[in-house]
This record gives structure tokens, sequence and C-alpha cells, in this order.
């Protein structure tokens, strides 16, 4: 029945039809937009996503090539490694799995969860590595309770195992997980994240030659993450062998003689310029990068104040001190400047106007020749002659033999030292180059810096008279059934008169041989050794008195010979940062490593 108190409302939807439909456009917009967006623009991601929820293409690294010393003994080799890692997808409650498995390994779990957060960003379906070198013990623990660990596993993967101690690490270098930087190189392009590439020494310079071809295991597997069948499975390709120059028994013997020392050794072949020995002290411990260093570990080395990661061989820049003096008497009996035979008087010191340039033997040497001079290591005598050849000559057969660039070594970041010039200094610092300065260069003081390796090779023209070799530390190469010899090199041609040459090995041969020579105790009986003893002053006698200075004011020991006299066959460098004397710090040295050269020879 009609009720006339609510008259009938008639309502309009034609003005909420547009509305209605409006809403329905944008809701249909949304979705047709999400479905581009899952399809289109992600689609190749959620379908590897979903493919790998089923399919699992894991990549076997390659074992690395070996490196070898030049007799055949291995210095750097690979071992397996236990390598814990997590499948992110394949763990429901990620928490829960790394809370197990750090009860279970008896890690803190914290270590976990920050290398799971470093892996952020990258498909669930990669493993993440969360702990690398486990120990047997630990290996058997996770597999045993791997029922209980869904995600984890177990990767067996070669690692870097190094067979030399500390000096030798800047020799060998390590490896490192490639950074972003590296990657965006061309040198570097078939690389991935996670690849480890050597960092520096010969690792990084044979990079192209001792890496192999990873191979790769196609498996199935259940919702599990467990294995149900193989595939494809692509064997991995191994790295190509470098054998280097180095002598094992006289890197061994240089090593333990660095022990609780700061400097370097270098020895070389004087004929091809093979690097015999090469150790820098102190070192570090390159196994300890061979997958990863711990942060604590990375800073304890970067912080230390005898900066173990520097290779002191190519990169200490230090006053060669006397030994400097061979240079200067080449250079005067080349230009005829000087007449060996005769005398000059040494009282002790040398004045030249208010200053005064006291020789090293505070009563004088009295009476010297040239040859006594190098033999005895007079100062005064090398004063003199230096003021009297200048500076211009002195800097040009530094030069000739080598000083003041870099010899061309195949490691990086080798440091050129520095023969000063009135031209250099003008450019440095805008002053007058005076006579002061010429005085203390001619013998090894002042500006003038060298590095071992550039006084081995120095030394390396002189005991063969003719040529400056280029430092050789590759022997070989064998990569792909392909073996490669590495070529000799000569730096340059030494103009030298054959007399200039005798002379001056005949003095050296006094520094160590003769009754007064300043390098007597690397004296052997076996086989005659010549040499030069230098000792460089870090810091003058008032300076450190007025400054009270206690640390780092020794000496710097220098050494450098070769043997045997009459037919060079090995030429060593020492330099002992610190050290006090040449003759009673470095020629000892120098002497253990020929000594050791000699009796494998035997």
């Amino acid at each position: 029945m009609h009720n006339p108190s609510h008259p009938a409302v008639a309502i309009d939807f034609s003005k909420k039809i547009p509305f209605a439909v409006l809403f329905i456009l944008v809701g249909f917009f949304f979705i047709f937009f999400r479905l581009w967006y899952l399809q289109i623009l992600k689609g190749s991601f959620y379908s590897d996503l979903s493919t790998n929820n089923r399919i699992r293409v894991t990549k076997i690294p390659a074992p690395r090539g070996f490196i070898y010393a030049r007799h055949g003994e291995v210095l750097a080799e690979n071992l397996p490694s236990f390598d814990l890692s997590l499948i992110p997808q394949d763990a429901p409650d990620k928490e829960l799995v790394l809370s197990k498995t750090a009860s279970l390994l008896q890690m803190p779990i914290e270590l976990f969860e920050k290398k799971l957060a470093q892996s952020k960003g990258r498909p669930p379906f990669e493993p993440v590595i969360l702990s690398q070198n486990l120990s047997w013990k630990q290996m058997s623990a996770v597999l045993s309770n791997r029922i209980d660990l869904p995600g984890i596993n177990i990767e067996v993967v070669p690692q870097r195992q190094y067979r030399l101690a500390a000096p030798s690490a800047h020799l060998l270098g390590y490896l490192g997980e490639i950074d972003q930087k590296e990657l965006n190189l061309p040198l570097y392009r078939d690389y991935a994240r996670g690849d480890l590439i050597g960092k520096c020494g010969i690792e990084k310079w044979g990079e192209q030659y001792l890496r192999g071809q990873n191979g790769g295991l196609q498996t199935e597997v259940d919702a599990f993450g467990n294995k149900k069948n193989i595939l494809a499975h692509i064997e991995p390709v191994s790295g190509g062998d470098i054998t280097l120059t180095i002598d094992y028994r006289s890197q061994l013997v240089a090593e333990q003689e660095l022990r609780g020392k700061t400097g370097a050794i270098v020895a070389m072949d004087p004929r091809q310029g093979d690097v015999l020995v090469m150790a820098s002290s102190p070192g570090f411990n390159p196994n300890l990068f061979a997958r990863s260093i711990d942060s604590a570990e990375w800073k304890q080395l970067i912080k230390n104040p005898l900066k173990p990661l520097l290779n002191r061989a190519l990169q200490s820049q230090q006053p060669p001190g006397s030994v400097f003096k061979v240079v200067v008497a080449i250079a005067a009996l080349e230009e005829g400047l000087v007449d060996p035979a005769r005398p000059v008087f040494c009282p002790g010191q040398f004045a030249l106007g208010n200053h005064i340039f006291r020789c090293w033997r505070k009563q004088g040497h009295g009476a010297v020749d040239l040859h006594r001079a190098i033999v005895e290591s007079c100062d005064v005598y090398f004063y003199q002659l230096g003021n009297s050849i200048g500076i211009s000559h002195i800097a040009r057969y530094a030069a000739m033999l080598g000083l003041g660039e870099k010899t061309g070594i195949e490691i990086d970041d080798e440091k050129s030292g520095l023969v000063p010039t009135p031209a250099w200094k003008a450019a440095r610092f805008g002053a007058a180059w005076h006579r002061g300065e010429t005085i203390n260069t001619a013998i090894g003081q002042g500006y003038v810096l060298a590095t071992p390796l550039q006084i081995a090779a120095a030394f390396c023209g002189i005991a063969n008279g003719r040529y400056i070799p280029r430092p050789r530390l590759v022997l070989s190469i064998r990569k792909d059934e392909e073996h490669i010899a590495m070529p000799v090199v000569k730096n340059r041609d030494l103009p030298f008169a054959p007399a200039t040459v005798a002379f001056i090995k005949d003095a050296l041969r006094g520094v160590v041989n003769d009754a007064r020579g300043t390098g007597s105790k690397a004296r052997l009986a076996s086989v005659e050794v010549a040499g030069k003893t230098g000792t460089a002053q870090v810091i003058g006698a008032k300076t450190a008195a007025s400054t009270k200075a206690t640390e780092g004011i020794d000496d710097h020991a220098w050494f450098a010979a070769f043997a045997p006299l009459d037919d060079p066959q090995i030429v060593v460098s020492v330099l002992i940062e610190h050290g006090g004397h040449g003759g009673s710090t470095a020629a000892p040295i120098a002497k253990k490593v020929i000594e050791a050269f000699y009796n494998r020879a035997q």
C-alpha cells in the first residue's frame, strides 16, 4: 500500500555513470600497467627466477696456473677450499637458517648477516659466500646437518697458496676480488662480479696467462634446492704456468737474512738481467688475500708505520751513500779529469767556504790515490773529485748507468729514483745550484736517490762492462701447450773504455779483499767477490742533537757486489734501512746470498 507521507523519489543514474566508467578505466589502467611491468619490463627477470627454481647453472672456477722458480720449485699453487654458501631463494626463513648454521659452526651470526646484506640486489638464486676455507670438521658438520639447513651449501673451490715467506710477497703478489672500477676496464671485459684477479706482483702481470677458463654445471633441483639430475657439465680449463728467474735457495736465504730488519735484497745475473733474488722486508702474508682478508687485518697492514705493503726493492728511494762514488770515479776516468795515481791528502775534513765537510774516518786517511780512495771509501778524496769534475758530468754518467729512471722490470709501481741537476733544482725549488750540493752528491748524499733494483742493474753494467740489461723476472710461460721464452733485453750499451772498467773492477775487488777494504765481511774463500759499501746519512748529527730524536736516525746500510771477479754471474744489492754501516751490516748479507747461489751451482 502506498504511503502518501513518503513520496517516491526518482534517482537519476545518468550523472554517476561517467564517474563509474572513469573508475573502471583507471582500475583497468593499473591492471594493464602491472601486467606490462611484470611481463615486459621484468619478464626476463621472473623468467630466470622461475627457471632457477628448477634448473641451476653453477660456475666451476678454473684452477689458476702455477708459478715456479727457475729450477722448478713451486712458488704459488692451488689447494682445495671448502666455502660455505647460501642460496637465498632456497631458504624460506633465512634468519633461522643463519642462526642454526652459526650455532653449528660456533661462528658469530653477525658475520653471516653482513655477507648477506652485502649481496643485496643480486638475483636470489645466486649463491652468497658466507665463510671461506672451512676446516674439514666444519665442512663435515654442515653436510651432516644439511637437511635442517635449507639453502646452505658447501662449495669446493681452488684457493691460492704461496710457499715463500712474507719478504717475497711483493714479488709474487696476491689475489683479490675484482672491483667495479676494474670491471669497467677493457682489460677485464670477460670478468664478472666475484672473480678473483691478480692485484700486484707477478699475479697481476701474468693475469692473462695464469687465469683459466671457468666451467659450468647445469642441474635440475627440487623445491628445497637439492640436486636431482645433471643436465650439462663443462669442465674448467686450467690457467697457464709461469716460470720465474728466481733462484729458490738464494731467495730463501735472503728472506732469512731480512728477518727482523727493514730493507731489501736484489740479486741479478749481469749477463741476461735475470732477477735471481727479490725480497723486501717487512712483508706480509699473501695467503691472507687468497680468498678475502679480514678488515682488521687490512687495517693493521695499512696503518703499520713500517709500510709492509711497500716493495722496497723497487720503491724505496734512498740516498745510495758511498756506493755512488763508483759513478763519480767512472765519470772522472772517462772524461780524463783525474790522474788515478796522483795522491790526495785526507786530513779528515774538507773546507768549502765557511762549511766543513767531514770524512767518515775522523782522523783522515792520509795520502790516497783513486784506487785506495775507493777501497777505503775516503770521503775527502771524492769531495775534491766531485768539486773538480762538476755536477753535469756526474749526472750524465749516473744516467748512463740507468740511475734516475725506471729499469723496466715487469712489476708495476717501480720508482725512478733521482739524479739531481741544476735544471732540476731550478724547476723543483726555483733556486740556484750550489757547489756544496755537488760535493754532497759526489758521496751519494743530498738529493740523489736510488732503489736497490737500480743499484743492482747499474752494477750489472759495471760487472759485464758493456751494457745495462733490463731486469727480467719471467723466464718462460706455458699456455695452451705453447711454451713462450721471454726475451733478454738490453736497456742501453755502455761506451766505457776497457781500461776504465778494469780499473773500477780491480778497485771493487780491493774493497772486499784488501786488508783495509771496507767490505771485507763479504769476502769468500771459494769465489772472488768485488763490491762497494755505502753508509747513507739519514739525519745530520747537529739536527739529531737539536731535536733529541732517538728513532729513525741511524744511517742506511748499503752494499753492492758481483762475483766472480773475472766472469761475473751474480750481482747483489743490499739495503738495510737504519742498519748503520754498510760494511758491517749489508756486506755480510750479500756474502750469504752469493754463497747460497754458488752452493747450488756446485
